[in-house]
């Protein structure tokens, strides 16, 4: 039975879940926040915190592939979304620092593209000054473009603020439940089911960074993307927020007044491309041309989705009866469209009239082109892998070094068997959302799934993604029983 009945069900607690039901909540409706994670706990806590409207080579890319009127929503979109969080943070006395935000070539061949960025924002009415030499910068660059007064925050902090005036406005917030189905109702109340309760509610919110539900194909019009972040401690001069485009695509960086210093680059494909701990290395190294004296102490990753359109989809779910939005394909810029998407979700929700941009982006249609793109990538990811595999001895599985995972083949199908904390684990290796052979993770010894972007721990349950299933547990062929799959 359902322990609770609200208006409105959130699921997830990143930016988006948090700043929806925060407006809801100021809107007079019930609101419960259902996570899986503690908050703070998924990828909008795992950002460098840089609240800022300049988003790399965003523009550029919007005037590529779509309308004139659809770059100039995305640039009101953002300008909302950030004008809300700025607004929070001063209100709340959270602790935070205005700064200016750089967008740089790190080498001559990227100059073209500083100059393509800027032309294109003009045209959707984002002022960008334009620079040959910035003082600033205190290293080589080739062209940079600048935004005045934006924000750098710890992602935490601004997560915690967020979620203290949803609780101060009547939202109850349930950490650690992960959500494993939503039974529609269109004419009456949805129930969203986790492992421990039912959560009951006229309107459901899939705030997870991908739709958790199968409907509208969201798995093909989006390309999960899996980010290397490095943090540590330098006693360099303090940089500015800045975005450097370089011959691996851009990495961003923060640093505080006390020398904590971040940089988040080396956007993939999830599960694509080789070792991510060889991707934190690469994103220490460019770091190091902007802080030579960096000493590392961390490295995580994060997750978001690149949408094929190319802006973000935010709104109903299709087949869900009118009863569920979401928002997912942020492109790894979701603190200002992740809080614009806030907006627009509860804007509809409390019948209140929609801002511009959000009627205007609504209208377009992702075609049959985008959706192709990410079928092509998709079957590109999975046929990768099963190329790949092969027959394993038992012998070859009990060799795995500490922190090291392979796929291999068995008579009853693909396997992946890991070895963390000194324990072999085995588990199936197809995915239980697409179906997909997933690939070890060897900075964060997770399975992650390459064709949807599911993730999963090494006993084979769901970290991330739009999996509700765990992976199944099998036997590890020739495993000493006190190490075998647990």
């Amino acid at each position: 039975m359902p322990s609770d009945v609200v208006d409105d069900v959130v699921v997830g607690a990143g930016v988006v879940g948090l700043t929806t039901a925060l407006l809801l909540a100021r809107g007079g409706h019930r609101v419960v926040v259902v996570t899986a994670e503690p908050v703070g706990g998924g990828s909008s806590g795992r950002s460098a915190g840089v609240v800022s409207q300049l988003h790399g080579t965003a523009y550029r890319r919007l005037s590529g592939e779509t309308a004139r009127r659809n770059a100039a929503a995305y640039r009101a979109m953002n300008a909302d979304g950030f004008a809300l969080l700025a607004e929070l943070l001063e209100t709340t006395g959270t602790p935070h620092e205005r700064r200016d935000a750089y967008l740089v070539a790190s080498r001559p061949d990227g100059a073209g593209r500083i100059d393509d960025e800027h032309l294109a924002a003009h045209r959707a009415g984002l002022r960008l000054e334009k620079l040959q030499r910035a003082d600033a910068l205190p290293f080589a660059h080739f062209g940079a473009l600048r935004l005045r007064d934006q924000i750098r925050v710890e992602p935490n902090r601004l997560l915690s603020t967020l979620a203290i005036a949803a609780h101060e406005a009547g939202v109850r917030i349930v950490e650690r439940e992960r959500v494993v189905d939503v039974r529609v109702r269109p004419q009456g109340t949805s129930v969203v089911e986790t492992g421990a309760a039912e959560y009951e509610g006229r309107h459901v919110v899939l705030a997870t960074g991908t739709p958790i539900l199968d409907r509208g194909l969201y798995v093909l019009k989006t390309a999960a993307l899996r980010m290397v972040a490095v943090g540590g401690t330098s006693g360099s001069p303090l940089l500015p927020m800045l975005t450097a485009i370089g011959p691996d695509g851009s990495t961003t960086v923060a640093m505080t007044p006390d020398g904590r210093v971040t940089a988040v680059g080396q956007a993939h494909p999830v599960g694509v491309g080789g070792s991510e701990s060889r991707r934190a290395d690469l994103v220490e190294a460019t770091l190091r041309r902007f802080v030579p004296d960096l000493v590392r102490t961390d490295a995580w990753s994060g997750q978001d989705y690149r949408p094929f359109n190319p802006i973000a989809f935010v709104g109903l779910l299709p087949r869900g009866g009118g009863a569920i939005s979401f928002a997912s394909g942020f492109d790894g810029w979701g603190l200002t469209q992740g809080a614009a998407a806030g907006i627009r979700i509860s804007r509809d929700i409390l019948g209140l009239e929609r801002p511009a941009w959000a009627t205007t982006i609504s209208r377009r249609a992702t075609g049959p082109k985008s959706q192709g793109t990410g079928l092509v990538a998709d079957v590109r990811a999975a046929s990768a892998r099963v190329a790949g595999m092969r027959r394993l001895a038992p012998a070859d599985l009990t060799l795995l070094r500490e922190g090291q995972g392979v796929v291999h083949r068995t008579d009853s199908g693909p396997v992946a068997t890991s070895r963390t904390g000194d324990v072999i684990r085995s588990v199936s290796a197809s995915c239980t959302r697409a179906g997909g052979v997933v690939v070890w993770n060897d900075l964060e010894s997770s399975w992650d799934c390459p064709v949807c972007g599911s993730r999963f721990d090494v006993d084979g349950s769901v970290l991330e993604g739009g999996a509700r299933g765990p992976l199944r547990t099998v036997a590890t062929p020739g495993a000493p029983e006190a190490t075998a799959s647990r």
